[in-house]
């Protein structure tokens, strides 16, 4: 039962990759069935139902969905981005920083994604450049903040390791994959796409253009109920989802944006994958499937592999799958069972491994920044179906090589 368990949750990713179906509404329906077959009552599945997960991540969505509806994030990279107009070298540090940045104030690195990727396919046309040589450090710059505490990754990375009994998970996984993805952005400036060579002045500047306009009220307001929540979730401690809905409803009152709107705006496909995988996950738990699973890994490694392993295999997951909706709940929970059995491992470096791993992949075209980015350049004007496949194969080399350093870098002892 153990192994079935096993193959129905792989069946079940299989076939919403293959029909391009939600995962979580496939897990939940799998799971009724399974639980029917196998006699686990209902209200099992029912109290699977991670609400706690549910209400945080709803909270920081609903509030960027707010700063995204009255164009606050928008503009303020606008900005940042016009200060390095005439300066070609400094364009890739500032879409980095950029991403990071905003990323780590809690959008996370889904919705950041979105967000340069149109400025960044406007900016590679002014110059005359092809997009990949920008694309990466979009990528990279949002990657960077994405595993931040009050991001949705980094939120769900802290409470599937809290759930298993793994402390002391937040900072560290959050520093690491910034310090994972500025070690790749280093090494693409330099060797790869040679932004050092590129001479200064090769940003036209285009003198009829409008000017950036000023922030408005209500987006300094915006700006403002974001500090907040970092401040009071970090400092304070409290709850970062139930703080977000606080400075959220405060927003709507003060009319910052049409709550109808920003409402539409939230992720909800992702709320239920994230849910309703992690249903399909606590069965396969129960039946002993990820039991099974760490006893396989457990075999694979040794103290020095263990790392190196869990990323690699939370990179080829990624995928073909959501990194925070399956990878991560699959695999974290694996990690206790590993430490007690893989002599001198530890859990907190095997969880930042799996996270870093997971995200690092997401620059693949089959998931969901890849994606994201692919669709914002086949947007533009005069992209050629020939440009759109070469394009999807970089990106999948880009995500193969974000892979192998996080392999590298969990053999060496950096997680």
């Amino acid at each position: 039962m153990e192994l079935i368990s096993l193959l129905v949750l792989c069946a079940t990713l299989i076939i919403a990759f293959a029909f391009k179906l939600n995962s979580g509404l496939v897990a939940i329906a799998v799971s009724l069935i399974f639980a029917l077959i196998t006699g686990i009552p209902e209200k099992f599945l029912i109290s699977s139902f991670n609400n706690s997960l549910f209400l945080m991540l709803l909270g920081v969505m609903y509030l960027f969905s707010i700063a995204q509806e009255n164009k606050t994030l928008e503009l303020l990279s606008k900005k940042i981005f016009d200060l390095c107009k005439g300066n070609a070298k400094a364009l890739p540090v500032v879409i980095f920083l950029v991403g990071a940045v905003i990323s780590a104030l809690g959008p996370g690195l889904i919705s950041v994604t979105a967000l340069v990727s149109v400025l960044i396919v406007a900016l590679a046309k002014e110059m005359d450049t092809p997009a990949i040589r920008l694309i990466p450090f979009g990528l990279l710059g949002a990657f960077a903040g994405g595993l931040s505490p009050i991001t949705p990754t980094g939120i769900v990375a802290i409470n599937i390791s809290g759930e298993n009994g793994i402390t002391g998970v937040g900072g560290p996984v959050a520093w690491k994959m910034a310090l994972t993805c500025c070690i790749y952005a280093v090494f693409l400036y330099f060797f790869v796409f040679k932004w050092h060579k590129q001479k200064k002045s090769s940003i036209s500047v285009n003198e009829g253009a409008a000017p950036t306009p000023a922030f408005s009220l209500m987006q300094i307001m915006t700006l403002v109920g974001i500090l907040v929540v970092a401040v009071v979730s970090s400092v304070f401690k409290v709850n970062v989802g139930l703080i977000s809905f606080v400075v959220a409803v405060v927003l709507t009152l003060f009319k910052a944006a049409d709550e109808g709107v920003a409402l539409k705006k939230v992720p909800w496909s992702t709320l239920v994958m994230i849910t309703g995988v992690g249903i399909l996950i606590s069965l396969v738990t129960e039946l002993g499937g990820i039991d099974l699973l760490s006893a396989a890994l457990s075999k694979l490694s040794t103290t020095k592999t263990a790392a190196m392993i869990m990323s690699l295999l939370s990179g080829v997951m990624s995928w073909v799958s959501s990194a925070s909706g399956v990878v991560m709940p699959t695999l974290i929970p694996t990690v206790p069972d590993m430490v007690q059995s893989v002599q001198g491992a530890n859990a907190v470096e095997l969880v930042n491994s799996i996270s870093i791993g997971a995200n690092m992949a997401a620059m693949s075209p089959l998931s969901s920044c890849g994606a994201l980015m692919l669709a914002a350049y086949s947007s533009s004007d005069n992209v050629s179906l020939k440009d759109r496949n070469k394009l999807f194969l970089q990106l999948f080399a880009l995500s193969a090589g974000g892979v192998a350093l996080t392999g590298l870098c969990a053999l060496i002892g950096l997680y």
